[in-house]
């Protein structure tokens, strides 16, 4: 049991007659205390409620700006606490003080997108999870060993590191996809309170756009290709061609959120869940094919689909090496098939939204569809129309005008 207790230290006494406020941290028994700056007389201060207090004989300008700061420092202490549980292996009072302190005196950004991690890994939020470790990794290996504190973060030091990725051969987009997550990581410090990270953010003067990326969606006929394809004689490329088809027939659900779909989202002849990535409740109503491939892979376990396995390895550590499994096949089909565009597991979803959009669908439409919070997002989506539609285009409108 661990606790944070804020009292009046009524050991040390100045020659005033204050005394100072302190955060009692008790672990396993073992007590430590942690000086704030503040000095009290005895009856400025509630033991029990653990809040400065302002009485007619001495007044208190500061008392609610004090009670807040106090507060926040509370919270600090918790949440240092609740990253060492989460760590799952011992630790003692020193070790909740120490870590505290390195948050308290500017906190290390390593430190804190590691407890972000692990708080994704219990929300089972494996997207943005991979998503901030994959940004750590670059940070790392940019910044070494040095220990790199929120107010470290500044416009310069910004374009220094977009410059060395660059320099990495990273691409322009994964560049802008890094600075994004990293500021994210910065704004959620700031709300949070933990020093270094300000209001006014550095990253404010810094733009991040997108480039124009190679079209992910395929045409009708090569769906139609996949979902005839001969390869029995292969259960991973078959795995993959199902998994494939069941992505693009539930209206372009992501792969994690196949893997993690369980029975109970089943209900009637609707599956009912919320996407991983935005908490966006879905509803997909069960087309036939859907059925076809749920009734082929009927299980007795809790996951609807052949992906994730109850054990003891971590689930998220499954869901990678699955997800790489599965976009491994699919590259194997895109040869086997001969298709212009390689599949990979973004392409049913982009596919998805672009026929609706062939075919007429509104862009309202077709982002409700998809669980998008944005409409900006789905158009991203459909910029990179098919050629073919666009010269038709322009030769009914060249006849009409003649």
């Amino acid at each position: 049991m661990t606790s944070v207790k804020v009292r009046l230290y009524i050991y040390r006494a100045t020659s005033e007659g204050t005394y100072p406020v302190v955060y009692q941290v008790i672990h396993h028994r073992v007590k430590k205390v942690i000086y704030s700056s503040y000095y009290l007389p005895v009856k400025c201060f509630d033991n029990k409620s653990g809040r400065v207090i302002s009485r007619r004989s001495y007044k208190l300008k500061d008392c609610d700006e004090m009670n807040r700061h106090i507060g926040n420092v509370c919270k600090r202490l918790q949440s240092t606490i609740d990253f060492l549980e989460q760590r799952d292996s011992e630790y003692t009072t020193s070790d909740i003080v120490d870590l505290y302190k390195s948050f308290k005196n500017g906190c290390r950004v390593k430190v804190y997108m590691e407890k972000l991690i692990m708080q994704f890994e219990q929300e089972h939020k494996y997207a943005t999870l991979n998503s901030y470790q994959s940004t750590l990794h670059r940070l790392q290996k940019f910044i070494g060993n040095k220990n790199f504190l929120f107010s470290d973060i500044t416009p310069l030091w910004l374009n220094h590191f977009i410059v060395w990725l660059k320099k990495s051969g990273v691409k322009e987009n994964t560049v802008n996809f890094y600075c994004r997550v990293l500021r994210a990581t910065y704004n959620r410090a700031n709300s949070e309170g933990i020093d270094g990270a300000l209001s006014d953010s550095p990253f404010n003067k810094v733009t991040f756009g997108t480039v124009k990326t190679v079209k992910r969606a395929i045409d009708g006929e090569s769906i139609k290709r996949i979902a005839h394809a001969d390869v029995k004689n292969d259960r991973h490329l078959e795995l993959a061609r199902d998994l494939f088809l069941f992505s693009f027939y539930s209206r372009g659900m992501p792969f994690i959120d196949m893997a993690c779909l369980k029975y109970k989202n089943l209900i009637g002849d609707v599956i009912y869940y919320n996407r991983h990535k935005t908490g966006q409740p879905m509803r997909v109503k069960l087309v036939p094919q859907l059925m076809k491939l749920i009734e082929k892979y009927r299980n007795e376990g809790q996951y609807v689909l052949p992906i994730l396995r109850v054990s003891d390895r971590s689930l998220y550590s499954q869901y990678r090496t699955e997800l790489r499994k599965f976009n491994n096949s699919l590259k194997m089909l895109s040869f086997a098939l001969n298709l212009k565009i390689p599949l990979t597991s973004y392409v049913p979803r982009h596919s998805w939204a672009t026929l609706a959009h062939n075919d007429g669908a509104p862009l309202s439409v077709i982002s409700q569809s998809l669980g998008h919070t944005s409409e900006k997002i789905t158009d991203t989506y459909l910029k990179a129309l098919d050629p073919v539609i666009v010269d038709s285009l322009n030769e009914r409108m060249s006849f009409r005008y003649f």
